[in-house]
């Protein structure tokens, strides 16, 4: 087991001192086998190896006493350990579970700046899956099972134990005297995978004894069938993809077949269970919006947000969904103003002539200020906002201008507004008021910078 695992791993890293493997570890049967296997490893071959654990807390004292286990194992054999605790009122369910630990490695990975992460599937976790897949509805992509290396949120994800059944795990555990957890939650068959695991495997069993070897030969067909498809498809996947963006026209133009591979392919590169219903939501989704100008939006995760225009179809992490949090900046006259993430307004007097303007898009722009009376305050938008824009006589509502404008919901937010009080000016890289437009001479020049 010891010489597979190292094998494993040496063909998606190098095993140096100057590597470091975050382990996925509950300390129940599966994680503490690897864990004990790569701290054999690591005393090998020197590299860092930090033990990884969330405590769910839905157990209360049990959930705690479990983290404590856990981390006396990793004392007792002089591993790193790091634990976080879920916290109170976060929706009790197998996806939102999930979707928290991984959460939670992505964090300790970063923090110490890791080259894997390592999670301690096995070979009846992956047939349980394929099994569970088909029961959901899932086409040719969810058979494939559990991976043994993916990518995700840039973290590397290897799964060494994918090639062992639960029984060859709890003979290594009983043979090294190791003592794990036994989560009383894993026999709770309200839990999908726990319905599988405790009742539908062994009724197939009898049926097949090597049902779990047949599982997972089909996956291994549902692998080779889709790099045939995949290579197929890398010329049509050319006509939609911009910029690692859909184009929605082009995409909507080809077939429902082709459309929900795609769709699959997308569920599945985000770590998205893609289930029959959830894939049939995102393209029931993208062809009622796909006319939109500013576009809509589609919560894929509690993370995850699918965005759909007329011209682009992509996804959205968080920190793309974020309102961006700025403080309120006063502008004074002219000057230098700076405030968060290392940018800055700049109003300076312009007294020659101007060769150009600047495109809408522009970062800065040429301003007849004669008639504006400071102070101005830099912000971003609030609700009662309104503009004139530049060649129109009246004003809007500034929600209405980012519509005819065609700027998506999610960008709105985060884009900087020069303003005298309610009333916008300037939309730095979207556009300016009337009340700013030069007839004569330009008296300023205003821009915004970004520290190098």
């Amino acid at each position: 087991m010891l010489t597979t695992v190292k094998n494993i791993l040496e063909q998606y890293i190098s095993l140096t001192p100057e590597t470091t493997i975050i382990v996925g570890f509950s300390g129940g049967w599966d994680s503490m086998c690897l864990l004990h296997i790569v701290k054999k490893l690591s005393d090998e071959y020197g590299f860092n190896l930090v033990a990884a654990h969330l405590n769910h807390a839905w157990r209360g004292e049990e959930s705690d006493d479990e983290e404590a286990n856990a981390q006396r194992f990793c004392a007792e054999f002089d591993i790193k350990f790091r634990a976080e605790r879920i916290d109170d009122g976060v929706k009790q369910t197998e996806a939102v579970a999930r979707e928290q630990r991984y959460e939670f490695f992505k964090r300790t990975y970063d923090y110490n700046k890791a080259n894997v992460l390592l999670t301690a599937h096995t070979k009846t976790d992956n047939a349980e899956t394929i099994l569970y897949r088909i029961a959901k509805g899932t086409g040719l992509n969810g058979l494939e099972g559990i991976r043994e290396f993916r990518r995700l949120n840039d973290m590397n994800i290897v799964r060494p134990l994918l090639s062992f059944s639960r029984s060859e795990i709890e003979a290594y555990c009983m043979q090294n005297e190791l003592l794990p957890n036994n989560d009383s939650s894993n026999q709770d068959t309200r839990y999908a995978r726990n319905n599988i695991r405790h009742n539908i495997m062994p009724r197939l069993r009898e049926i097949n004894p090597n049902v779990e070897t047949s599982l997972i030969n089909l996956a291994e067909i549902a692998i080779g069938n889709n790099k045939i498809i995949d290579e197929l498809m890398e010329n049509i996947e050319a006509q939609i993809l911009c910029n690692k963006k859909w184009l929605t026209q082009n995409f909507m133009r080809l077939n429902s077949a082709i459309r929900r591979h795609f769709v699959y392919n997308l569920l599945l590169k985000n770590d998205i269970e893609p289930s029959f219903s959830k894939v049939q939501e995102v393209m029931n989704f993208i062809g009622d919006n796909n006319l939109s100008k500013s576009g809509k939006t589609l919560s894929l995760t509690s993370t995850l947000t699918l965005f759909v225009s007329h011209k682009f179809t992509y996804v959205l992490n968080e920190e793309d969904t974020a309102e961006k949090s700025l403080r309120e900046v006063i502008i004074t006259g002219e000057g230098d103003f700076p405030f968060e993430n290392r940018e800055s307004l700049v109003i300076e007097k312009f007294d020659k002539n101007v060769e150009y303007f600047p495109k809408k898009t522009a970062k800065f722009i040429f301003a007849d200020l004669s008639q504006i009376k400071f102070p101005l305050v830099l912000r971003t938008r609030r609700d009662g906002d309104i503009i004139q824009p530049l060649g129109m006589n009246g004003k809007m509502k500034l929600k209405k201008y980012f519509i005819n404008r065609n700027i998506p919901g999610h960008q709105r937010d985060k884009l900087l507004l020069l303003c005298q009080g309610q009333e916008v000016l300037w939309i730095a890289g979207v556009g300016m008021s009337e009340k700013l437009r030069v007839t004569d001479k330009a008296t300023h020049k205003i821009e915004l910078k970004m520290e190098i």
